[in-house]
């Protein structure tokens, strides 16, 4: 059984847009991507620049200022979809025209498709105008209810392609992007080493940090049990010397 896969990021600021852009339009380093799969990589919009450009265009000058200047959907579905020979590329038209008409054509300025990591995804920026043209996230994201609604919505628009709802009303509470990448992460990690306690990543921190922070606390993992192993080769050497001495004194 595999599932229709739907997550959201609130982007407060200008910072965090640009960060989200360079991480999904591969202007940085990302550990996670194969970068000899990233031609297959497909974007509505040539740039970062570009596409940073055009979200600025979308927002008021006149806002809030907690208001949430852009909403980041990554949209994807389990793993088996894919590897069974799921239609990728019309899952994901089918996703982008579900934003349309939830948002407008005009507020989904752009998405990115990803080939070149372990499981395909879009990456979708959309500004969250209402009908009076004011930023207005809650309209769209606020609330359980709201966001327990939001994805029913989606998988019965892409439920032709064989995807599943996750189980309504369950225990299980919506995951947000960082906290879908943190699960995934912290995952790897346990496999590696399970004494490893790895934090969620913070606000404004982006992949590339996060798994930056967790190589380090694993190296430092490493280095405690290689300098505990070589103390305890060191003591029997020691111990070793001390009853080769003995035996030289008995002889």
């Amino acid at each position: 059984m595999s599932y229709a896969i739907l997550r959201t990021a609130k982007l407060k600021t200008v910072g965090n847009i640009i960060g989200s852009l360079s991480h999904n339009y591969r202007t940085r380093e990302t550990p996670n991507a194969d970068p000899g799969l990233a031609s297959e990589n497909l974007h509505t919009l040539p740039s970062q620049e570009v596409a940073a450009e055009a979200i600025r265009k979308r927002i008021p000058v006149k806002r809030r200022k907690d208001a949430v200047l852009c909403i980041e959907y990554m949209i994807t579905a389990s793993p088996e979809f894919f590897k069974e020979g799921g239609n990728a590329k019309a899952y994901f038209e089918t996703a982008h025209d579900w934003l349309v008409a939830k948002h407008g054509a005009e507020n989904v300025v752009t998405t990115t498709i990803h080939m070149d990591e372990t499981t395909p995804h879009m990456a979708a920026y959309v500004v969250p105008l209402d009908e009076k043209g004011t930023l207005n996230a809650k309209k769209f994201l606020g609330g359980r209810d709201k966001l327990s609604q939001m994805q029913t919505d989606f998988a019965n628009y892409v439920a032709k392609f064989g995807l599943e709802r996750g189980i309504k009303g369950s225990k299980a509470k919506h995951t947000s992007i960082k906290e879908y990448y943190s699960r995934l992460n912290t995952g790897l990690v346990q496999e590696l080493d399970t004494r490893i306690n790895v934090n969620p990543p913070a606000d404004g921190e982006t992949h590339e940090a996060f798994a930056r922070r967790v190589i380090s606390q694993y190296r430092a993992t490493v280095n405690e049990d290689y300098q505990a192993m070589r103390i305890q080769l060191e003591e029997k050497g020691r111990a070793v010397e001390q009853i080769q001495k003995q035996h030289q004194q008995a002889i």
